[in-house]
């Protein structure tokens, strides 16, 4: 019996031709396009089935056969590859050592020192590695993110510290590695970085007013917090929409008389949205 990770593979892979592999002229290629029998996903990439039925995994191998044998996935399109990062990017990015036109719904980045050490291949796709991957997304992820980047790696049991610092000291001169020091360190203190976009949400209120960074989801007592001020032990927690049912309610309500040590304070998105002045003044005032 196949493997999971074979079976994942093939159902990727088989849908996908490149022109020069169909054996068919450039005029009988374009006569079964118009016939519905072949599909174009990418120019000189093709498959017997539309683009919407493809998988995800297919859809990636489509844009690195387009882009060239030697690219990659790359960024946050790596990290849902190594299920490290659950919100995908609009566009497919790849990464090539020359400079590649970008497609539709594929952003192409060029990169011309990329190490080989750098890129490897998972389920059958190139990808950068999970300490290079975390590199990039300092281009586009704060420290607390990447600590969910980080976090979630290690769950996987796909994080190697020691793979991380010589991935950055190959990279030396990228400009924001600091992030990835902050967030190497949240990490190691315990934190699970941000987990959601109300989390996120928070966390540009405090910045945007220049108050200091708390921890994000950290445990204290055994319970995960969505924000915490050690100096202060202030607590803030960040509650979605299903927070309004009452079995949630209730939780909420043990979880507070748990942290009774703390000051436990707790904003909706309704808050969050459309009263952030209200939030920040009131995190102001406990710290």
């Amino acid at each position: 019996m196949p493997s999971q990770s074979s079976t994942r593979l093939n159902k990727a892979r088989a849908p996908l031709f490149r022109a020069t592999d169909l054996g068919l002229s450039r005029g009988a290629i374009s006569t079964r396009v118009k016939r519905g029998t072949l599909f174009r996903i990418h120019r000189g990439i093709y498959s017997p089935v539309p683009r919407e039925a493809l998988t995800r995994e297919a859809l990636w191998l489509a844009a690195l056969m387009a882009v060239g044998d030697d690219s990659a996935l790359f960024r946050l399109s790596s990290a849902v590859h190594w299920r490290a990062w659950r919100w995908p990017p609009p566009a497919i990015e790849v990464v090539a050592p020359r400079y590649r036109r970008s497609m539709e719904g594929v952003s192409v980045h060029e990169c011309r020192n990329l190490d080989p050490r750098d890129v490897t291949t998972h389920l059958g796709i190139p990808v950068t590695t999970v300490a290079r991957t975390a590199i990039d997304l300092t281009d586009v992820l704060i420290a607390e993110e990447l600590t969910n980047f980080l976090h979630e790696a290690a769950f996987r049991r796909r994080l190697s510290l020691p793979a991380v610092r010589d991935a950055m000291a190959r990279a030396n001169g990228r400009r924001r590695l600091a992030r990835l020091d902050e967030a190497i360190e949240l990490w190691l203190m315990g934190s699970a970085g941000l987990k959601s976009r109300l989390e996120r949400e928070f966390f540009g209120l405090v910045s945007e007013a220049g108050l200091p960074k708390p921890i994000p989801n950290i445990h204290l007592d055994g319970i995960e917090v969505d924000a915490y001020w050690p100096d202060s032990r202030l607590v803030v927690e960040i509650d979605g929409p299903n927070h309004t049912r009452p079995p949630t309610l209730r939780g909420d309500g043990s979880r507070d008389r748990r942290l009774a040590d703390f000051t436990v304070l707790r904003f909706t998105e309704f808050e969050l949205e459309r009263m952030p002045h209200d939030v920040v003044s009131a995190v102001t005032i406990h710290l």
